[in-house]
């Protein structure tokens, strides 16, 4: 039957080159849309991934208005630069109930470190002298800012229109060390205000602890005291011009010598892995509320950090905002084209099966008069049927290797798709046809 079939092919070539060329024409534009959806599907999660998320955790305040502060757990929680574990006490109904579950219960550590990436802190100290001269109200307030990054405070961006000028050999890098150096006000390092003429600052630090009655004077009872010489490695043009930036790990080091706890005026990062964005959400949504007007402070269990041997009740008042706005605009922008273009897809092999069924149709038409001879010389209509079906999946098969050789027959399913649906319509155009009596195709083709 397979060399029957060749020499109808060879007796009627343009018929079968017109099927052949179908196909491969099919082929191709199945092809080219799939590639194309393919790459649109890279593109998208290449952007996907690109697109920067910030995130800023901030204090809700109190009825009162008082503000509540950014715990330093709260950045260890962000960096993981110190152990954070939690006991869960959501359940305890009284404080004896709370001391029994964490005498019984085994710590857990937690951590977004993982998720979060380019964290930046601000921590703000007030220096009580700078090279010996005292500060006064009248003066203003010398700050001390301890920072992770220059992005950590927006005053000292150049779209904030500040000027930063770096010594020789010095650049923003200094925040993500631990080196004992600063940025000055540019207007305090001309006039020597910041500096001892050693390219030094000598900065003193001061807490004090005061006791007293009623109607009687208050008495210092416990005093703590810390100085430290920072470097100056450049100047800045900026705000009040008062403030002296260092990094975040010599703030460490300030309130570690005062034995203060560190209260941070503003922590924010941004999410390392934008496809793990949801799994942070909800793991954020733990630890902090969303920062709306009416959030309302909920008790979420117990903190332990190794900064203290002690364990911390804390309350869930601090806001986390996840700005992930233009993430959403372009993911929803890419997903319509994708969507777009995999419709599109399927149309086109849908038209191609139609398309199938009226080639095989306008074939079995041109053929009539030799498939009427060969059913006259007492051919059975099954080897008619299996011979034409064979002749046309010859031409199919042959059009979809070359029309789908340059992209690899990608995608192979949607290409047997239409093979199989090119087949199904063949066979009904020509069960149709095969169906009439002999006489009535003969009177037919009169």
């Amino acid at each position: 039957m397979i060399k029957k079939t060749f020499k109808r092919l060879k007796r009627a070539p343009i018929p079968a080159i017109a099927v052949l060329l179908f196909a491969a024409v099919v082929s191709v534009i199945v092809c080219t849309l799939h590639a194309t959806n393919e790459a649109e599907l890279r593109n998208y999660e290449e952007a996907y991934r690109s697109v920067p998320v910030t995130v800023t955790v901030s204090a809700l305040a109190h009825e009162d208005g008082r503000k509540t502060v950014i715990s330093a757990w709260v950045a260890d929680l962000f960096t993981g630069r110190s152990l954070v574990e939690m006991v869960d006490v959501s359940a305890a109904k009284d404080y004896d109930e709370e001391a029994e579950l964490l005498r019984q219960t085994e710590p857990t550590q937690v951590s977004l470190a993982e998720y979060v990436k380019d964290v930046q802190l601000r921590v703000y100290s007030s220096i009580y002298r700078v090279n010996g001269k005292n500060f006064t109200s009248a003066a203003g307030t010398c700050m001390l800012v301890g920072m992770t990054s220059l992005s950590s405070d927006k005053q000292l961006l150049p779209e904030y229109g500040c000027e930063i000028k770096w010594y020789e050999g010095y650049d923003e890098s200094i925040f993500y060390g631990e080196e004992l150096v600063c940025l000055i006000p540019e207007s305090k390092a001309t006039t020597r205000y910041y500096d001892n003429g050693n390219g030094e600052a000598e900065l003193y630090f001061f807490k004090r602890l005061m006791q007293g009655v009623p109607g009687a004077p208050s008495v210092e009872v416990e005093r703590h005291e810390y100085r430290c010489t920072l470097k100056i490695v450049g100047t800045y043009t900026a705000g009040d011009e008062l403030s002296i930036y260092c990094p975040y790990s010599i703030i460490e080091q300030v309130y570690s010598g005062l034995e203060r706890t560190i209260n941070i005026d503003s922590i924010s990062a941004t999410v390392a892995d934008n496809m793990r964005l949801e799994e942070f959400r909800e793991k954020a949504s733990f630890f902090f509320t969303d920062p709306t007007q009416n959030a309302e402070v909920v008790p979420w269990g117990v903190w332990l950090s190794n900064r203290s041997d002690e364990y911390h009740h804390s309350f869930h008042n601090m806001a986390i905002d996840i700005a992930d706005e233009n993430l959403l605009d372009m993911s929803a922008i890419l997903k319509d084209s994708i969507k777009f273009n995999r419709t599109v897809t399927v149309i086109v092999v849908a038209l191609s099966v139609v398309a199938g069924f009226l080639v095989g149709f306008l074939m079995i038409r041109r053929r009539k008069r030799d498939i009427m001879l060969m059913r006259t010389v007492g051919e059975s209509p099954p080897r008619l049927y299996f011979g034409f079906v064979l002749e046309q999946m010859i031409c199919i098969i042959l059009g979809i290797t070359v029309g789908g050789a340059y992209n690899l027959w990608d995608p192979i399913d949607k290409l047997l798709i239409f093979a199989v649906g090119y087949f199904v319509a063949l066979s009904l155009a020509l069960t149709i046809f095969m169906s009439k009596k002999l006489l009535t195709n003969v009177k037919e083709d009169e």
